[in-house]
């Protein structure tokens, strides 16, 4: 029995540091890729085509971050309980730790221990988080559909003001109409530009 126990002790670590393995890699690259991507706007003259393509990486990475988290030989990682082993001795930041967190917990020291392994949420936010729940509930189905409805009113009667607004808009400032010779070349451009009508092509030979 013991070495049953010990046997699947170990599979089983090896099976979380598989994940944990593979998991790190797909959330490095979902990083690298948003890093890359916000460094692109913020040297400006990013183009459409460039946005659409940065999108589908991430996009892709994401499926295989999904997949890497909900495959069935993937340990459920929400049921292991983390356990320091060691706490930060000295009042300044420790390098190591610092390192390995890419700077998110510059050290961890015992006060600040409950916080990093919190469960629930500090006493301060959960009453917060509690008071808002109470007057969510206290608002009855009636009232609710009662605010929906007068929202719905608010928005047509926007909506119509907006168009009414419009109409008089356009009646005091005609848009200027093209010429009629102007506007048929403008028809004979847009022809060939979509359909190639009017267009000629040239297939003499050159001598």
């Amino acid at each position: 029995f013991q070495h049953y126990y010990i046997t699947n002790n170990l599979r089983m670590e090896k099976e979380v540091d598989n994940a944990l393995s593979t998991i790190h890699q797909r959330v490095n690259g979902v990083k690298g890729s948003l890093q890359t991507f916000m460094r692109k706007l913020e040297l400006g003259g990013v183009i459409w085509p460039d946005v659409n393509e940065n999108f589908t990486t991430l996009a892709g990475q994401l499926n295989f971050l999904q997949k890497a988290l909900t495959k069935e030989d993937t340990p459920q990682l929400q049921n292991l309980v983390l356990l320091p082993l060691l706490t930060s001795t000295g009042t300044g930041p420790d390098t190591t730790l610092e390192q390995l967190t890419e700077g998110r917990i510059p050290y961890l020291a015992q006060d600040s221990l409950p916080n990093y392994l919190r469960t629930k949420l500090d006493l301060e936010i959960e009453k917060k988080e509690h008071f808002v729940s109470t007057e969510v509930n206290r608002i009855s189905e009636h009232n609710l559909q009662q605010q929906i409805c007068d929202l719905n009113n608010l928005s047509d009667a926007l909506s119509e003001i907006i168009q009414t607004s419009r109409d008089s808009w356009d009646e005091v400032n005609p848009h200027p109409r093209l010429p009629e010779n102007e506007n048929k070349e403008l028809v004979k451009l847009m022809s060939a530009l979509e359909t190639g009508k009017g267009l000629r092509s040239n297939n003499r030979k050159r001598g």
